[in-house]
């Protein structure tokens, strides 16, 4: 897996907030600052990282817990995206 995406793992792992908004503002902090750290990325990567923040900023189902395992989801995911065989 990719180091940068390794660290946002361990960061949202070890984000001990217990307050919603809280939690969300520093995962959007750790998310900026993946999505800066991965360049270059291809369109279909650049799509779901910036889908991937919005749902992290506008999802209040205030569940700490679904959230981090919906993030680590779809940063899983990542990596697959937009691979294609060499021409």
């Amino acid at each position: 897996m990719n180091p940068q995406i390794s660290q946002f793992l361990h960061d949202l792992t070890f984000n001990l907030d217990t307050d919603y908004g809280d939690f969300k503002r520093e995962s959007d902090l750790h998310l900026r600052d993946l999505i800066k750290r991965l360049s270059p990325l291809n369109e279909e990567q650049v799509w779901h990282l910036l889908r991937l923040r919005e749902q992290l900023l506008w999802t209040y189902d205030f569940d700490i817990d679904e959230m981090k395992k919906f993030l680590r989801g779809e940063l899983e995911k990542l990596e697959s995206l937009g691979r294609s065989e060499p021409q």
